[in-house]
């Protein structure tokens, strides 16, 4: 069903990941960042030759793409410095200006943002608003995760060279804050975070009005430690389900079902698989178009798989898995239309097998 091809094989660490068409030559582009060595790189579409952005900034675990600049040109926002074993530099939030010309790329400091972990790019009421999630508390030692991290809200300015990134705190009583996706869970045609947490499997719904300036409402889906998150009408009956990847860098698959109340109700909880192993990557859809949803998850520990699951009976639970992929530990990834045939196709970083990968959808 996919046939795999190798984009680079040697790119150690590869982990931060966005697809967009960012040189404008109508094509999707991926760009990739290394925790384990000092590269952004750019894949460019349709053949994904490799383009360096910058090879002076260590630890870039996470990448979006936005016209930062509104020239029409996208350029690139990237978290980096991110770092398991040592502190310096600390982790900081920095963009590169795309070249009107030639392949230099201008890098733009925004700020200093201790222990880094996500990045979004969302549009709120027809506002760019910038959301930046902390794995743990700022002034908290190495693996202190009792100390909450942070999701803090920029805003892009008029001038996002010379001005100053305006930000504010969302909410800074997160644990063990991880996993980071932006889904419409209540399908009213806004963007919503959903975040895995040690505090917690948590959706924050934005505002009616100022999504920058106004209050974004924090629900619980569970307070089971999750890892990564993703919404989608699993049952086709018109209410989004949840799916989360628990404990954290954990073994289950899970979706939840709302009962009642999708924002006060409970949730019943259901395991779709207990076999992987450092899970990193989640994805629900219909990616071959057979009117049933499929999920998507990966790991990166032993076994480096990307998985494909389809459910067999929802009622009974019963899912069928194929593997995609044998030799890729993931990172992060992205679900597509990388070539342009109308088929969504997959974009994946390799965290654990240094390598960039994508896999186009025969059938």
């Amino acid at each position: 069903m996919f046939k795999m091809h190798e984009i680079d094989d040697n790119i150690r660490s590869a982990y931060g990941m966005a697809v967009a068409d960012v040189t404008g030559n109508g094509h999707l582009d991926i760009v990739v960042g290394s925790t384990g060595i000092s590269m952004i790189a750019l894949y460019e579409g349709p053949d994904f030759a490799k383009r360096v952005i910058s090879e002076a900034h260590p630890g870039t675990i996470a990448l979006a793409v936005c016209d930062a600049t509104g020239n029409g040109q996208n350029d690139v926002i990237a978290g980096s410095g991110f770092g398991r074993r040592q502190r310096m530099p600390s982790e900081y939030l920095h963009w590169f200006q795309a070249p009107e010309r030639g392949d230099v790329w201008t890098q733009h400091f925004i700020d200093w943002v201790p222990y880094l972990h996500r990045i979004a790019m969302v549009n709120v009421n027809g506002q760019p608003l910038l959301l930046v999630a902390t794995l743990q508390g700022q002034g908290s030692h190495l693996n202190d995760f009792d100390a909450p991290g942070a999701l803090w809200c920029y805003r892009v300015p008029r001038d996002p060279v010379h001005q100053t990134w305006e930000k504010r705190l969302l909410d800074g009583h997160i644990k063990l804050n991880h996993g980071l996706s932006v889904c419409d869970v209540d399908g009213d045609g806004r963007p919503d975070l959903l975040l895995g947490a040690r505090s917690g499997l948590l959706w924050f719904e934005p505002p009616r009005g100022d999504g920058f300036a106004d209050h974004w409402q924090r629900w619980t889906i569970s307070p089971r430690e999750s890892s990564e998150t993703y919404a989608a009408d699993i049952d086709g009956d018109g209410v989004n389900e949840v799916l989360s990847i628990e404990p954290w860098h954990g073994h289950e698959l899970v979706w939840y079902k709302a009962a009642g109340d999708i924002r006060t109700g409970a949730w019943e909880r259901h395991v779709i698989s207990d076999k992987l192993n450092r899970g990193h990557s989640l994805w629900c859809g219909d990616i071959d178009d057979d009117n049933a949803m499929e999920v998507l998850a990966g790991y990166n520990g032993p076994g480096t798989a990307l998985n494909i699951y389809r459910a067999e009976n929802l009622d009974a639970n019963t899912w069928r898995v194929s593997q995609i992929d044998d030799h890729i530990g993931m990172g992060q990834m992205a679900v597509v239309d990388l070539n342009g045939n109308g088929k969504l196709d997959i974009a994946a970083s390799g965290m654990s097998t240094g390598n960039v990968r994508w896999y186009e959808q025969r059938r």
